[in-house]
This record gives structure tokens, C-alpha cells and sequence, in this order.
């Protein structure tokens, strides 16, 4: 992480001070997703039952991305801007890649409504194009995100607070969306990333991703992409440029 900004004479409360780490991972299973999504759409046949069940994912996606969205400007700006003054300029422009990507997925709907009732390459290519541009956008509001809000959560709020937040993200996720990003945040970590992880999960989450959530997730992820991905390790992080 970046060094945060000077706090132009705030001085942060006793209890301020959080590991703000888990956001990564949340982060980069959008990265997977939307990275995923457009060759899922062009590489889905024609069948309308097929096709009905892509778009339906490709929905959910895109309304847990929203629910995201919405729960930083509700829970983080305010906080962060009188927390940390020097910081509002990153966060008005955090918000203007909100207001951005809000677009774009508004935008989507149609076109998957127009993909899955027409079925066609015109239609599919579209939707997919469109995806490809909600992508591209979150990777350059994830990167600055990273760079620039990060540092100063870390430093600005408790961990009651932060577990606050977590919480709260929790309630906008459908239960298959749930089991999708458990798999992707797993898939994303390294051996003593997830010992550490899987200590924090409560028993019974474990115990039902293992009785039918990892089928969910590895079912999910056959059919946003096509079958051109698979369950297992991967890197969803943007290399760093050369010196």
C-alpha cells in the first residue's frame, strides 16, 4: 500500500487502526469476474434456457459491484473526508468512478435483455463489449482505490468499525453470489493466506460451502465464462510496471 496523505492536524481516535486487507480479495474477485465475463458471453451457445441463465449471473454480478458501490459511499466517504481532510480530493473522485460505473451497469440491462431475447452474435458482442468497459473502468477505480483510500482506512478506522462494514456487505449478496465470491476470494489466496482466512469463517459457512457451495461456486463460474475458466489459484492482480 501507498503512504497515505498528511492528515492536515486530525489526529485519529485512541482506537483507530484496522487491517483493511480483506477488500483486496473482494477486489480482486470483481477483477476475475468482469476479466471472465465477456468471453462467457461470447463463447455462450444460442440455446434460450442457456442464455437465460448467463444473463441472470451476469446480473447478479452486477448488482453485487452496485451494492459495493453504495455501501463505500454510505459507510466510507463522510468518515473518511472529516477523519482525514487531505484525503478528500482521492475521495471525490472515487465518487466520480461510482457515478461512472453506476452508469455503465444501468446501461447494461438492456443490452442483456436485447442478448437474451434476440440470441445472436450482434446482441451477444454488445453485451459483451459493454462488460469489457465496466471492466476497464473498475480496474482504474480499484488501482487508485488501492493506492490512495486504503492507507488512510487503515489508519482512520477501528476494527469494530471496519467489522462493521464487513457485515453490511454481506447483506446485499444473493446465497449463490455468496458461495461465487467465497470460491473466488479462496482461489485468490496463497496457503498462509487462507490458514489465516479460514480461521475467521464460522464453522457453519465452511461446512455448507463444502456440502454444496464449492458446486455452486465451480457451477457459476463454468457458466459466466463459458467453461473457459476453472476453480483453482489465480493471480487477479495488475503486474506492477517495470522501474
Amino acid at each position: 500500500m501507498a503512504t497515505a496523505l498528511p492528515s492536515s492536524g486530525d489526529v485519529p481516535s485512541e482506537d483507530a487502526g484496522c487491517d483493511p486487507s480483506d477488500l483486496l480479495y473482494i477486489h480482486d474477485a470483481f477483477r476475475r469476474l468482469y476479466a471472465l465475463m465477456p468471453a462467457g458471453v461470447r463463447g455462450t451457445s444460442s440455446d434460450r434456457r442457456r442464455v437465460a441463465q448467463v444473463v441472470q449471473s451476469v446480473r447478479l454480478v452486477n448488482d453485487a459491484l452496485h451494492h459495493h458501490h453504495v455501501l463505500e459511499d454510505s459507510l466510507l466517504w463522510d468518515s473518511l473526508e472529516e477523519r482525514r481532510p487531505a484525503c478528500t480530493v482521492h475521495v471525490e473522485l472515487m465518487k466520480q468512478h461510482h457515478a461512472e460505473v453506476a452508469g455503465l451497469l444501468g446501461s447494461s440491462r438492456p443490452l442483456l435483455d436485447a442478448w437474451e431475447q434476440h440470441r445472436d452474435h450482434g446482441s451477444a458482442e454488445a453485451a459483451a463489449m459493454h462488460l469489457e468497459a465496466i471492466g476497464a473502468l473498475l480496474e482504474e477505480h480499484l488501482a487508485k482505490e488501492e493506492r490512495f483510500i486504503l492507507p488512510v482506512i487503515e489508519q482512520t478506522f477501528s476494527e469494530e468499525e471496519w467489522e462493521h462494514v464487513g457485515e453490511e456487505a454481506q447483506k446485499g449478496y444473493a446465497r449463490s453470489q455468496i458461495f461465487l465470491f467465497f470460491g473466488l476470494i479462496k482461489d485468490s489466496m496463497t496457503p498462509d493466506q487462507l490458514d489465516d482466512f479460514l480461521t475467521e469463517v464460522p464453522r457453519a459457512i465452511k461446512l455448507l460451502y463444502r456440502l454444496y457451495g464449492k458446486r455452486s461456486y465451480e457451477r457459476n463460474l463454468e457458466l459466466l465464462s463459458a467453461g473457459t475458466a476453472r476453480p483453482g489459484h489465480y493471480s487477479a492482480r495488475p503486474s506492477e510496471p517495470s522501474p
